[in-house]
């Protein structure tokens, strides 16, 4: 019976420290059908673009759909995100509000707290998704100062 229970204990302790792996094996194959655009950037007030924010307008481009908790921004520049260090993590609002999947083919807009930049002094944004090793960048430097996107 001792021997018995002892062999019980290792194997839930084992089971434990390797995980299950038909769940590693999913999140690798979501992650390598992960496919993320960004379109392109806008600041959100176009009427002075350069007293604005700004704005990332994603597309899910992959097959299947992603959380956008998972979702990590971080800039050339880490003076420009507010108290961050450079990384915007997954507490990105976004448009709507309480919507976090994003599904295939689907745009929503992502509003980083990043102040928009100038044409003289824009900035290098690149997403990535917690768990991929893939990354998606946009240089957002405007052409004028009172250009609102930025692609």
């Amino acid at each position: 019976m001792v021997t018995v229970g002892a062999v019980g204990v290792v194997y839930s302790q084992f089971q434990s420290l390797v995980g299950d792996p038909t769940e590693q094996i999913d999140n690798q194959r979501r992650n390598q059908n992960t496919d993320v655009t960004i379109v392109r950037g806008r600041s959100n007030d176009t009427s002075d673009p350069d007293s604005g924010q700004l704005i990332l307008e994603v597309q899910n481009t992959g097959s299947v759909t992603r959380n956008t908790s998972a979702f990590r921004l971080i800039t050339d520049d880490p003076s420009m995100v507010p108290g961050d260090g450079g990384m915007v993590d997954g507490s990105l609002s976004t448009n709507p509000e309480n919507s976090t999947l994003l599904d295939p083919k689907e745009t929503m807009d992502f509003y980083t707290g990043i102040p928009f930049p100038g044409p003289t002094d824009g900035v290098v944004v690149t997403l990535n998704l917690k768990g991929s090793v893939k990354t998606f960048n946009i240089n957002c430097r405007p052409l004028t100062s009172s250009t609102a996107f930025c692609q």
